[in-house]
C-alpha cells in the first residue's frame, strides 16, 4: 500500500471548513491505488447487515440483567459520540481542532460505530451537504424511497467505494488511513473485550443490540431528519428538520435544519433549549487542552430571521449548487482529451474547487448576515482562492493549461450575474480567475 501523501494545507480564507490541495504531483500513485474500489460480492454486505440483526435475536437464549443494559448504553453512548462528533463534526465538517492524539481517538471510538471506514464516511458526508436532496443526493428521502434513504443506500454496491479526493486532506495521517483501510481489526478486538469481561450476555447487549440501535438512529437523521414534521428554522435548500428526538438519540445531531444552515459550527443547538451533549462534552475536553477553536454561528444568524431574508437566502444556496455544477462542466469542458493521468489530476483539482465554493459560502454568508454592503470582499477572496488553485495546477499539457482559467473565469462571471445578492457586488469587468 502506498504511503499516504504529505501534501495538505488549510488554506486561510476557508475558514476551516475544508483543507485544499497545495500539491498535486506528490498525489498521483497514492490516490491511483486508493481510488479502487473494493471487489468482493455485494451480497457479503446484505450478509454482514442483517447477520448482526440476527444476532440480536440470541438475547432470547441469554436474557438480560441491569448489568447487561448498562452497558449497552454505555457501548452506546461512547460509539455515538465517537461517530456524530468524531466522523461527522471533526472528520467532515472540521468544525473543531484537535491534537493529534485526540483526534486518533475519535476516529478510533467512531471505527467502533460499525459504520465503514472514516474516510469513506467523510467522503459520502461531504458530498451530502454539497447537493443535499438534489437527485445526485444518494440518500436523500425526497428523491428515493424511504427504506433507501434509512439504509439501503449503504448497502449499493454503487456506495462502496470512496472517492478520496473528497477527503484528501486527511490521507496526511497514516493512522487515519489505517483505521479506514482495516476498521474490522479494533471492531473485532471491542467485541472480544467485551465478550472477555461480560461474556455472552454482555457481548449480545454490548456489542450487536447497541451497534442496531446505533445504526438506526444515526440512519434516521437521513430519513426522518429530511421528511415528517420537525421545524426548520432556516430556509436551507433541502428538506432538513430539526427533531427533538433525534436530537437525544445522536447527542444533539437532530437540530438537523441548524446544521445545514451553518454546517461548520460545532455547536447544533443554537437555542439554550435545544440540547446538544455533544457540544458539551467538547466544551468540557476543551478545558484540558486537547480540542479547541469551537466554531459556532455567528448571533447575526440566529436573529435573522425575516421571511423575505429566508427566501433569499435559500435562493443564494441554490445559486451555489449551481455555481459548483458550473465549475465542473467548465472543467470538463476545457479538458476534453486528457489522459488517465490527467484526469485523476484534475479530479483533485475539482474537489480542491468545491473546498473553495464551501469557503466562499461560509464567507458569503457571514457577510449577508453582518453587512452585505461589503460582499464584495467575500466575492474576491473566492477569486483569489481560485486563482490560487489554478496556479498550483500541474503536470497537464500546454492545451488544458490554456483553456482552463479562460474557462473558469466566464463561468465565475456568469455565476455571479444571477446572485441573488448581485446588487451588493461591485461592478467590474470580467478579470481572471
Amino acid at each position: 500500500m502506498p504511503s499516504p501523501p504529505r501534501v495538505y494545507r488549510a488554506p486561510e480564507a476557508s475558514g476551516g471548513v475544508y483543507s485544499c490541495v497545495s500539491n498535486y504531483s506528490d498525489l498521483m500513485s497514492s490516490l491511483a491505488e486508493f481510488k479502487k474500489a473494493p471487489t468482493y460480492p455485494n451480497y457479503l454486505d446484505y450478509i454482514g447487515y442483517w447477520g448482526i440483526h440476527a444476532v440480536c435475536l440470541g438475547a432470547l437464549w441469554t436474557g438480560v440483567t441491569t448489568r447487561d443494559l448498562v452497558v449497552c448504553a454505555v457501548s452506546y453512548f461512547v460509539r455515538m459520540f465517537g461517530v456524530m462528533v468524531g466522523f461527522h463534526r471533526y472528520f467532515s465538517h472540521r468544525s473543531f481542532k484537535a491534537t493529534r492524539g485526540m483526534q486518533f481517538v475519535l476516529a478510533l471510538l467512531g471505527t467502533l460505530g460499525v459504520q465503514k471506514g472514516v474516510l469513506w464516511w467523510a467522503a459520502h458526508h461531504r458530498f451530502h451537504h454539497r447537493y443535499s436532496d438534489t437527485e445526485v443526493d444518494v440518500h436523500s428521502p425526497m428523491q428515493r424511497s424511504f427504506l433507501y434513504s434509512h439504509c439501503g443506500w449503504q448497502l449499493d454496491k454503487n456506495n462502496r467505494g470512496t472517492d478520496y479526493t473528497r477527503v484528501a486532506d486527511l490521507m496526511k495521517y497514516p493512522e487515519i488511513v489505517w483505521l479506514n483501510n482495516w476498521d474490522l481489526i479494533p471492531q473485532a478486538i471491542y467485541a472480544a473485550l467485551i465478550f472477555a469481561f461480560f461474556g455472552w450476555s454482555g457481548l449480545i447487549w454490548g456489542f450487536f443490540i447497541s451497534t442496531i440501535l446505533l445504526w438506526h438512529a444515526i440512519h434516521g437523521i437521513g430519513s426522518f431528519g429530511h421528511r415528517f414534521g420537525g421545524y426548520r428554522r432556516f430556509a436551507t435548500t433541502d428538506n432538513s428538520r430539526n427533531k427533538w428526538f433525534l436530537a437525544i438519540l445522536l447527542l444533539g445531531e437532530g437540530w438537523h435544519n441548524n446544521h445545514h444552515f451553518y454546517q461548520s459550527s460545532a455547536k447544533q443547538g443554537f437555542v439554550w433549549w435545544e440540547i446538544d451533549v455533544g457540544y458539551y462534552i467538547l466544551k468540557v475536553l476543551s478545558l484540558f487542552g486537547v480540542v479547541w477553536d469551537l466554531r459556532k454561528p455567528p448571533d447575526a444568524l440566529i436573529r435573522n430571521r425575516e421571511p423575505a431574508l429566508q427566501t433569499t437566502m435559500r435562493r443564494f444556496g441554490t445559486w451555489v449548487q449551481d455555481l459548483r455544477r458550473g465549475l465542473h462542466r467548465s472543467v470538463d469542458d476545457s479538458t476534453t482529451g486528457a489522459t488517465d493521468d490527467e484526469k485523476l489530476r484534475l479530479d483533485i483539482f475539482k474537489q480542491a474547487l468545491e473546498a473553495r465554493v464551501d469557503a466562499f459560502d461560509a464567507d458569503a454568508t457571514n457577510q449577508i448576515l453582518k453587512d452585505p454592503s461589503k460582499l464584495g470582499e467575500a466575492e474576491g477572496r473566492f477569486r483569489s482562492a481560485l486563482a490560487s488553485e489554478v496556479e498550483q495546477l500541474d503536470n497537464v499539457s500546454a492545451a488544458i493549461s490554456a483553456a482552463l482559467p479562460a474557462a473558469l473565469q466566464h463561468e465565475v462571471t456568469r455565476s455571479l450575474e444571477t446572485c441573488p445578492f448581485r446588487h451588493f457586488l461591485p461592478k467590474r469587468a470580467a478579470h481572471a480567475v
